[in-house]
């Protein structure tokens, strides 16, 4: 950000500036969100008419940083269930984010901080100056940069993860010139934020923080320095149905776990209760949901697949009738750096040391399944061209054997098929290390992450003894009845139990995900009374002002 944009962004022209820009780049869409906006003043007029919180009250702090309508709309939802209970609601946003901050007005949120006024100050810069020629000057690889501290923020996978994205790498090499300068230019503004950070909180002192993206180097050392301070931190995030969230608190503990995950206190209690015909019908029915195409979210993830048989399968594939073991691929460049460690020095490096071990591996049929969210993904982000798996996979082994077969993005056969033809699977730390056991199949991991340590994913301490694993598969036995039923308690939880089912709003979602109104939040109610009489919005508010619980975790009364 150069002395004049930084200038601009903190003088009082932001707003209409960034409004010009906009209205000049599309006219069109510009005025779709302004009407968006008119719209959603009308609908949320009841909420400005809620009671000023009194003198004193606690203070939620929204770090939000969005100008998308969907994700800002959410955020108003959930500050919306505290502001119903005298809370005071502050907003992080940036000063060129107008179609959010008139969202946030409409629902009555008008205390909002501009981020660029925290950031960028002189001593703030002296010292990202300092910072970034100290690390030049060192020798960088993956795993060094993967360890960088500063202070209190844990930078180096938030930068990582930060450069694979915005490069659409899925192996960053710090070693390499372009790479490394990228690091740094982004250390310089993590370091900015990390001193935004203290200043803000200190300033504030709020008692509670709601973020989506805490883990990118933006909002990341924001959400290091409120855990070290002892702020209560909620992190939300849509799991795959579109009428809920998940919520997870963020403690020195958690700060590394997927949000949709259980601690094993958790699992261990669920263990105890109950189980019987109506939770395994329950949770046979989520698989049919999830991957049936009943949750739209979810089904960008699966289009237009349909269920095959085996032997369909493995003919039109030519497999002969060997034990299959299926590589499920994350998308590589869309870097999860911070939900555990991994064996391999990133998913690139992983893909292809793996794809080595299945050509030198013909005792079984081999699988790789490319990552459907690939296909929106891509076109999301407008990534064109060949699928970075590709070029792995010739640099790494060049044409595949013949028993090794690759299964594109926009494959017609659905994941339940493949679940039911697979013998074992293979992730570094993937849902399917979750959902593949519910069915009796082994799941070998190549990292840790959020279902470590449950008992029903064999894991690996060592890359060794991951290859190794691997140029044995034809020995390993299914699931034993008593692991089946570990993943099958962890997975109804993570599927029924953890979902918080929001009653008031609904979710909208079109068929273009280059649409900004591809996703949209509307309220099913005309009054707040209405929100008091479905009790959704006290309930996900009851649960994050008690710093006990971790997770959400409905009841088993009145579930969907």
């Amino acid at each position: 950000m150069n002395a004049i944009v930084r200038y601009l962004r903190r003088s009082p022209f932001a707003g209409g500036l960034a409004d010009l820009r906009e209205r000049m780049a599309n006219a069109s869409e510009y005025r779709r969100l302004r009407d968006e906006a008119e719209r959603t003043f009308a609908e949320m007029a009841f909420a400005r008419e809620l009671p000023a919180p009194r003198p004193g009250a606690p203070t939620v702090l929204v770090l939000s940083m969005t100008n998308n309508t969907y994700t800002a709309k959410l955020e108003c939802m959930q500050a919306l269930a505290f502001r119903r209970r005298g809370w005071r609601i502050k907003v992080l946003t940036s000063s060129i984010y107008t179609h959010a901050k008139r969202l946030y007005q409409a629902y009555g949120i008008v205390d909002l901080l501009p981020f660029e006024k925290l950031v960028n100050v002189k001593d703030a810069r002296a010292a990202a100056i300092a910072e970034a020629q100290r690390r030049s000057n060192m020798s960088m690889d993956f795993q060094s940069v993967m360890e960088w501290r500063y202070r209190d923020a844990w930078i180096g996978p938030q930068l990582l993860s930060s450069v694979s994205r915005g490069g659409f790498d899925g192996a960053p090499d710090p070693r390499k010139p372009e790479i490394r300068e990228a690091i740094i230019e982004k250390l310089k503004q993590s370091v900015g934020f990390v001193h935004a950070a203290e200043r803000c909180l200190a300033e504030l002192e709020p008692s509670l923080i709601l973020v989506n993206e805490p883990n990118y180097h933006t909002l990341g050392p924001f959400v290091d320095v409120a855990i070290k301070k002892g702020i209560p931190t909620v992190h939300f995030t849509q799991p795959s149905r579109e009428d809920a969230l998940v919520h997870k608190k963020l403690t020195k503990e958690t700060r590394r776990i997927h949000p949709n995950s259980i601690t094993p206190e958790t699992l261990e209690w669920l263990l105890r209760e109950p189980w019987g015909g109506q939770q395994e019908s329950e949770l046979d029915d989520e698989f049919r949901k999830r991957y049936g195409g009943v949750w739209k979210v979810q089904a960008r993830n699966q289009p237009g697949t349909v269920d095959v048989a085996d032997a369909e399968i493995r003919q039109e594939l030519g497999l002969d009738q060997k034990p299959v073991a299926v590589l499920f691929s994350h998308v590589l460049w869309d870097a999860n750096l911070f939900y555990g460690k991994d064996l391999f020095e990133n998913y690139g490096d992983w893909f292809a040391q793996t794809v080595k071990a299945a050509a030198a591996n013909p005792r079984v049929n081999w699988i790789i399944k490319l990552h459907p969210a690939n296909i929106w993904k891509r076109r999301l982000s407008g990534v064109s061209g060949e699928y970075g798996e590709l070029s792995i996979i010739r640099e790494s082994v060049g044409d595949l054997p013949p028993h090794v077969k690759l299964i594109l993005a926009d494959t017609r056969y659905s994941t339940l098929s493949l679940f039911r033809m697979a013998s074992v699977g293979i992730t570094v730390r993937g849902s399917i290390g979750y959902e593949l056991p519910c069915f009796g199949v082994p799941v070998i991991t190549a990292g840790t992450g959020r279902y470590s340590g449950f008992g029903f994913t064999e894991e690996h301490s060592s890359r060794e003894s991951y290859l190794g694993a691997l140029s044995e598969l034809e020995d390993v036995p299914r699931l034993t009845p008593a692991k089946v039923h570990l993943a099958r308690v962890h997975a109804h939880a993570l599927f029924v139990r953890r979902p918080w089912v929001y009653k008031s709003f609904k979710t909208e979602i079109g068929p273009n995900v280059l649409d900004p109104l591809f996703q949209n939040l509307v309220p099913v109610v005309a009054s707040d009374a209405d929100i008091g009489r479905n009790g959704d919005l006290d309930e996900f508010a009851r649960w994050a002002e008690n710093s006990e619980e971790i997770d959400y975790l409905a009841s088993r009364i009145g579930q969907d």
